[in-house]
């Protein structure tokens, strides 16, 4: 073989070896390229642990505030109306003055009924014996004896318009709009009261919660007092609370719902009638209840679930869940306390997926879920 040749052959297998070198170099980049794009770093979740304490069963519904006991303030005669007492939107105590009507007519009616009633009680008691000796007769007795009768009736019907002439507050309340002015004439007749007088302590807020409560609501009702807490129409704020103290007897069939009423002792007159309220009935505390934010449940194929964290990687629970109070939920089934949740789950969350906390939102959330 000629030294031209060998060196051709020699050149070619450098080449080769060449080839082979660079096909390795990008063959084995190409696999740590593959390594890094699998190898994503755990994914940061903010949790919180499953924490047991006792919680509220309770029924939320908007209510509407009522007066217990209202009164319409109508004249009983008519007349003058020579007095107003009170100024409107005043509070007024049972038995104090309110009206004045002009009680001369009816004062000189009972003086008038006063004179006639002696006149026949002095006539038929000066024929009482002369009828007995005979020289009355009986007939003329009996009509002395049943005049003395309709006028002494007279004498009590002009007795009660003269004390109808000074009206008086049956109730402790609220006065509200004042209808007529003094000097103007009033009237039984007349169609719109004098001035309407709200009871507002005590003060009732009715409300309707789904038939299906009623049975729940009713076996609480039988063991003890429930108590009602009423708040703002949103929920928002504490306005009082009272106790259950009315069930209605029937399911609106429009509505598929029950009446119910609550009493709240209003000491401060923070309820007003007519006001819309939020109301929660407080049935009982249930202790021992297993509790998770409820930002943690998801919705699957098969239900409510969460994701657990457990060394490090999280896999799905199935959960069954009771109620939520708040932005908490009590959990029936699937957790029993002590289990770690992603309260806060990206969009991206799987199950099986490594997963490092954020420790202080996390610590943050238990430790308000644990009070």
């Amino acid at each position: 073989m000629s030294t031209r040749s060998t060196s051709l052959s020699l050149g070619g297998l450098a080449v080769a070896c060449l080839v082979v070198l660079l096909g390795w170099r990008i063959a084995t980049n190409a696999r740590g390229e593959h390594v890094r794009s699998h190898a994503a770093p755990p994914l940061s979740v903010v949790t919180a642990l499953a924490t047991i304490k006792s919680m509220p069963i309770q029924q939320l519904a908007v209510g509407q505030v009522q007066s217990e006991h209202t009164v319409n303030i109508q004249p009983q005669i008519s007349g003058v109306l020579k007095q107003v007492y009170f100024t409107e939107g005043q509070h007024v105590s049972a038995g104090q003055p309110l009206f004045l009507i002009d009680p001369a007519p009816y004062e000189a009616a009972l003086a008038s009924a006063k004179a006639s009633y002696l006149a026949a009680r002095t006539q038929a008691d000066r024929e009482k014996p002369l009828a007995a000796k005979g020289y009355v007769s009986a007939q003329e007795y009996q009509a002395s004896v049943a005049t003395a009768a309709q006028t002494k009736a007279a004498l009590e019907q002009a007795q009660i318009n003269v004390a109808y002439t000074r009206i008086v507050s049956p109730i402790d309340g609220l006065t509200g709009n004042l209808a007529v002015k003094s000097g103007n004439v009033v009237s039984p007749a007349s169609a719109m009261p004098l001035v309407t007088i709200n009871q507002m302590k005590p003060i009732l807020v009715q409300y309707n919660l789904a038939q299906q409560f009623l049975p729940e609501i009713r076996k609480y009702n039988a063991e003890h007092s429930i108590r009602v807490f009423i708040s703002n129409e949103d929920g928002s704020g504490s306005r009082g609370e009272g106790k259950l103290v009315f069930i209605d007897n029937t399911v609106n069939t429009a509505t598929g719902t029950v009446l119910f009423k609550a009493e709240i002792p209003n000491q401060d007159i923070q309820l007003w009638p007519g006001e819309y309220v939020g109301v929660n009935t407080r049935l009982a505390i249930q202790d021992k209840a297993v509790t998770i934010p409820d930002s943690a449940i998801q919705s699957g194929q098969d239900g409510n679930f969460v994701y657990e964290v457990v060394d490090g990687v999280t896999r799905v629970q199935n959960i069954s869940v009771d109620r939520v109070v708040g932005n908490v939920a009590v959990v029936s089934a699937g957790l029993k306390g002590g289990e770690r949740i992603v309260t806060e789950v990206p969009r991206s969350m799987r199950p099986g997926m490594p997963v490092t906390l954020d420790a202080p939102v996390g610590a943050a959330i238990e430790a308000h879920g644990a009070t």
